[in-house]
């Protein structure tokens, strides 16, 4: 799992966030934190939204119903088995 650094400046909570919600996107698994007040701010950026969690959960479902197939049709989107690791990984299903 990659962690990114942290930010110094833990008294900019905007700033943190837009620098772990960026870390997130490019595939980071956490940050470090230098303040215990930055904590929160690291912990959302980096937890599942309701969509996430929802989107993870179809694909989840959808394997389930189709166990031998390499590759779904969700929502107009192609899923494939990398993509029920990592669903499976934000539910908590597997490490």
């Amino acid at each position: 799992m990659a962690i990114d650094t942290l930010q110094a400046d833990y008294s900019d909570p905007e700033g943190l966030r837009r620098v772990a919600e960026a870390s997130h996107a490019d595939g980071f698994s956490g940050m470090l934190a230098i303040h215990p007040a930055q904590v929160p701010v690291i912990n959302a950026a980096f937890s599942p939204s309701e969509h996430d969690i929802a989107e993870a959960r179809a694909i989840v479902t959808a394997f389930a119903a189709n166990p031998d197939a390499g590759t779904l049709q969700i929502n107009s989107r192609m899923i494939d088995r990398p993509h029920l690791k990592l669903a499976k990984r934000v539910l908590g299903l597997e490490s």
